[in-house]
């Protein structure tokens, strides 16, 4: 089921809320609970029983790993190890199986919750729950099960406890889930419009202004469909009364690489950070182990999304990028030399991040390397072709300009505070209704599309 889909939005959600709101504060997980496996079961009706029982094994070794078990350290170790090998292989398993037996929905995210609790367990850093219920809970949460944000179970264990349902978060909640409603329905597609009206013309026939459209056009398009979720995700789980972290912070604002991958899907990089990166060292043991370990978390990051070749280019020239950068500024550091300052630099910055991130979401998007090399050749007109007329990059730009010039706006820190600002006030309100109604009315006549992370 898709939040941005009237099944959801006229059907499970009203129902669901209804039903959650009368249950007693002690059996709300319950209904949680339940509601969740419903609202996965819709989809994937056969893989709901897998979910099921990984929570259950799960939970079993959970209890086996805790601390207070007061079992032998070999006994917590050996099974450690199993649980991680079982997880990981059960995750690489469907990543590179055939496309016909099919990736089950937010195996990834859940498998990353439930690799995270367990080796917070297994470190004494929390307990082993000894409710299946309260950690059903927190692994399979309808608002952020099948795509994050990526949360660990000390972050939500008390709010599981104790969800804070008032009518302050409900407010905000609905606040937060328009507009990531807004972001995914209005924003994201139809901007994949755009990109598949590329797509059909054929990457060999486009010529470079049309190539170039296309990758700003795809760049905003990610952004908003994934920051979109996670917005409606947020303002789902505040509406429940849990808080979820934030998964993005205008990272189109960014000046390095490396600030831009500190503000995109932030949550999956604090996992990185937390159970790969810092256990191997971090940035503690000098440069050259510092680049190993970046090298180490693109790799794992570049399958996560997927065992395809693009994806290992992908991660391999963002980590380069981000180990330039390192290298970069500790020569400033050794020379004594402070960064660059002011506007212009700004600028610069700016568009040097703009320009590696467009390059690097073409081969994220394009998964054959025959035509992701076309794409990028054309770009740069340096593959030949059979190239449109300039008319055809007219008729795009005035279809899709405005709202290029709209999503390039929305990506500034102008437009967040703008709605931090008008989002509680009554022409705010009237805006985020309209935008609401505006968003149903083009899903009724549109259809909905799936969220992209859906397929990692």
């Amino acid at each position: 089921m898709v939040f941005s889909s009237i099944e959801f939005l006229l059907g499970f959600l009203p129902v669901f809320l209804f039903l959650y709101y009368i249950t007693p504060n002690t059996y709300k997980n319950i209904t949680l609970f339940g509601g969740s496996l419903i609202f996965y079961a819709y989809g994937e009706p056969i893989f709901v029983l897998l979910l099921l029982a990984s929570m259950l094994v799960n939970y079993f070794f959970g209890r086996l790993l805790s601390p207070d078990a007061q079992r032998k350290e070999t006994v917590r170790k050996a099974c450690f190890i199993c649980m991680m090998v079982l997880n990981v292989g059960m995750l690489t398993a469907f990543k590179i199986a055939p496309e016909e037996i099919g990736l089950p929905l937010g195996i990834s995210f859940y498998t990353y919750q439930i690799m995270s609790y367990l080796i917070d367990v297994y470190r004494g850093r929390i307990p082993g729950e000894t409710s299946f219920i309260k950690l059903g809970t927190y692994i399979c949460m309808f608002p952020q099960l099948v795509a994050g944000p990526i949360v660990n179970y000390s972050q939500v264990s008390e709010q599981i406890k104790e969800p804070d349902v008032c009518l302050k978060n409900v407010d905000k909640g609905l606040k937060t889930f328009t507009w990531g409603l807004f972001f995914k329905v209005l924003m994201a597609d139809r901007l994949a419009l755009l990109w598949h009206e590329i797509s059909t013309i054929g990457y060999v026939s486009i010529a470079a202004p049309l190539a170039w459209m296309g990758a700003i056009s795809y760049s905003m398009q990610i952004y908003f469909d994934f920051y979109g979720y996670s917005l409606m995700a947020i303002g789902l789980a505040n509406m429940l009364g849990f808080y979820l972290p934030a998964n993005f912070d205008l990272p189109y604002a960014a000046g390095s690489i490396r600030e831009f991958y500190r503000r995109w899907h932030m949550t999956l990089g604090k996992w990185f950070t937390d159970y790969v990166y810092i256990p191997l060292g971090g940035n503690r043991k000098g440069l050259k182990r510092t680049a190993f370990n970046l090298f180490v978390v693109w790799i794992l990051t570049s399958l996560w999304h997927g065992a395809s070749f693009n994806f290992l280019i992908w991660g391999m020239v963002i980590c380069f990028f981000i180990v330039a950068e390192k290298l970069l500024s500790s020569y400033r550091e050794k020379k004594g030399k402070q960064e660059g300052k002011g506007a212009i630099v700004s600028v610069v910055r700016h568009i040097y991040v703009c320009f590696v991130i467009m390059l690097t979401w073409v081969c994220f998007a394009i998964t054959d390397l025959k035509e992701l090399g076309i794409y990028l050749g054309r770009m740069f007109g340096v593959i030949k072709g059979v190239s449109t007329s300039m008319d055809v990059f007219y008729d795009k730009l005035t279809r899709y300009g405005l709202l290029m010039a709209v999503g390039v706006f929305l990506c500034t820190p102008a437009a967040k505070k703008l709605y931090e600002k008008g989002k509680d006030t009554i022409p705010g309100m009237l805006v985020l209704t309209v935008l609401f109604w505006l968003s149903i009315w083009y899903i009724l006549t549109m259809g909905n599309n799936p969220f992209m992370y859906f397929r990692f």
